[in-house]
């Protein structure tokens, strides 16, 4: 079962701008695409906060096996999640919202 962490509106620069949230925290989020570097490179960096913003994380373009379609791998730091990143995967909704949402972050937990 996935859980949702966060709702995303795809801009017209092809950044995504959402609310991440978990039982502690909530914030703002902007996934913008960068320049890919070299081959383990992330496709995108992710910024917390409005105005001033700070990089808590990254994304990588990933294709699905059974599907064919394209989401991101996203992985994210903070000091409220203590030494282990957050992984999720931002997929893209069938339809837009009627309140703009184009994209979510599903969360789903693994045994260890």
């Amino acid at each position: 079962m996935a859980i949702t962490l966060g709702t995303f509106t795809k801009l017209d620069d092809a950044s995504l701008t959402g609310t991440f949230q978990t039982l502690n925290s909530s914030t703002s989020l902007t996934i913008v695409p960068v320049q890919k570097l070299s081959e383990h490179a992330p496709d995108h960096r992710i910024y917390a906060g409005n105005g001033r913003r700070y990089e808590v994380g990254a994304g990588w373009s990933q294709v699905a096996k059974t599907s064919g379609e394209t989401y991101l791998n996203l992985k994210i730091g903070a000091p409220e999640f203590g030494p282990n990143w957050v992984r999720a995967r931002l997929v893209k909704l069938e339809t837009p919202g009627e309140d703009g949402i184009t994209h979510m972050a599903l969360w789903e937990p693994r045994d260890r």
